[in-house]
């Protein structure tokens, strides 16, 4: 029984030990939260880039260029009879 005494005595003290350590992790983990290291997490836990929201105006859309204005004739109508023209699926056949 001697040599079942001592191994849980020493399970007992490894333990303890793991306990500290444990310990101190939480704690550093601690303070490096309280210091603000300036990083900021979303709901899930990813880092978010940039200000939070509601701090500065989001950027403003720009309008997408159409291309230059022409002044040639303006493209078909699909009930024009071309035959290059996407017909109407809703149309019945005539």
């Amino acid at each position: 029984m001697g040599f079942m005494d001592k191994a849980k005595k020493l399970a007992e003290q490894a333990q303890q030990k793991l306990d500290e350590a444990q310990q101190q992790f939480n704690q550093g983990q601690d303070s490096q939260g309280e210091q603000g290291s300036g990083t900021r997490y979303d709901q899930h836990g990813r880092p978010v880039e940039g200000s939070p929201a509601g701090e500065t105006a989001p950027p403003a859309a720009e309008p997408v260029d159409a291309g230059p204005a022409s002044s040639e004739e303006p493209a078909p109508k699909a009930d024009s009879g071309d035959s290059n023209a996407s017909p109407d699926p809703f149309k019945p056949i005539q």
